[in-house]
This record gives C-alpha cells, structure tokens and sequence, in this order.
C-alpha cells in the first residue's frame, strides 16, 4: 500500500498577525480548516502531522486526533525555510513515504481535488523523482 504525509508547519511567532494559526475564522482557529481538509484526503492513504512549537495547537491536534509533532526553536523562527521543517519531520519519523504533501494552514481555500489531481500527474510524468 502507498502511503502519503501531510505536513502542516503552524508555529506561533508571526511579525504581522499575533497567533494568526490559531486566530478565529468563521467561528474556527485557521488551522482547523486545513485539519479537515487533511482529514479528509486521510481517508485515502495519508498520513497527518502537524509541527508547530505552540502548545494552543497541539490541545487542537489532540481534541481531533492528529499527530503533533515538537517543532524545536531553531526552526520556529521567522528565518526558519519549510525545507527544514519538511526535513526534521521526515527525520524524526523515520518512514518512507511515496509523497509528501506540504498544506500551509494560512492558505485554507483548496479545491477538494487538488491533492488527488497532483498526485495524479505526478504518479503520470516519470520526470519527477
């Protein structure tokens, strides 16, 4: 069987908006609506985990089932590259996985297909490693 990740990086340091991972959208923290929609796509082979140093979200993580992940200091800054993140995580769980699909909790509009669609065209086009 395939297995997929989801990553969502939500640290809690933000310049221009206090907390905004957690801050209410639609009567719900901005990060729960990535959370559902990575539910969602959990159905069909993926794995989820959320990697933040902010304890708010980890008590969100917990209440809805999802693997929460310590991000340590030195990759929670505003310096910090998902590249790093990406790599701590997949180093820290230690499974290899065919994709790993990076959804950023301040970006909440998605088509529902949008994974499935990349996916596809990847599993399609043998240029991509």
């Amino acid at each position: 069987m395939t297995k997929n990740l989801i990553i969502i990086p939500a640290r809690k340091g933000s310049k221009r908006i206090k907390n905004k991972n957690i801050v209410s959208v639609l009567n719900r923290p901005l990060i729960l609506w990535t959370i559902d929609y990575a539910k969602k796509l959990s159905k069909k082979k993926f794995d989820i985990i959320v990697a933040s140093d902010c304890n708010k979200i980890k008590q969100i993580c917990l209440k809805n089932d999802i693997f929460f992940l310590k991000r340590p200091k030195k990759i929670s800054s505003d310096h910090s590259t998902m590249h790093e993140v990406i790599f701590y995580v997949y180093n820290k769980i230690n499974i290899k996985y065919n994709y790993i699909i990076l959804l950023q909790p301040t970006s909440p509009l998605r088509e529902p297909g949008l994974v499935d669609e990349a996916i596809k065209i990847l599993d399609n086009n043998k240029k991509f490693d």
